[in-house]
């Protein structure tokens, strides 16, 4: 049985990716990533402000996500880290992650800060169209 986690931020590249996992994989996991790098230097009230923006979009996305067949978790954590951690505590065979451009140098920089974390699960970038 394969396993993906797609990384999901609501855009379209980001559905994309999902697309390409429901494809490919037998399981699909979707995640929403609550970058807690977001909240530095916030004051407490803009804090809870912003991560209740972001639970809230969480839960459009999971509509979506749950609609096409796959599951969905919030992840909350710092940046690509917490992503492949998930992986690997799941047992995801990759990480899917939906990009505008390919190669693009942000996406090169996105791509090695994932891979830095968690080397033994491999990362698949899908273009968007």
């Amino acid at each position: 049985m394969t396993r993906y986690v797609v990384l999901l931020d609501g855009s379209e590249a980001s559905f994309e990716a999902l697309e390409h996992a429901l494809e490919e994989a037998d399981e699909v996991i979707g995640v929403y990533l609550i970058d807690c790098r977001a909240f530095k230097g916030l004051n407490e009230d803009m804090a809870r402000a912003l991560e209740e923006f972001m639970r809230q979009e969480a839960e459009l996305i999971r509509e979506t996500v749950e609609k096409r067949g796959a599951e969905f978790e919030i992840v909350r954590g710092e940046g690509p880290e917490a992503v492949m951690e998930y992986a690997r505590e799941v047992g995801a065979d990759a990480v899917v992650v939906g990009v505008g451009h390919i190669p693009g140098f942000e996406d090169i920089t996105f791509r090695r800060g994932i891979e830095g974390h968690v080397r033994d699960v491999p990362v698949v970038l899908v273009p968007s169209r």
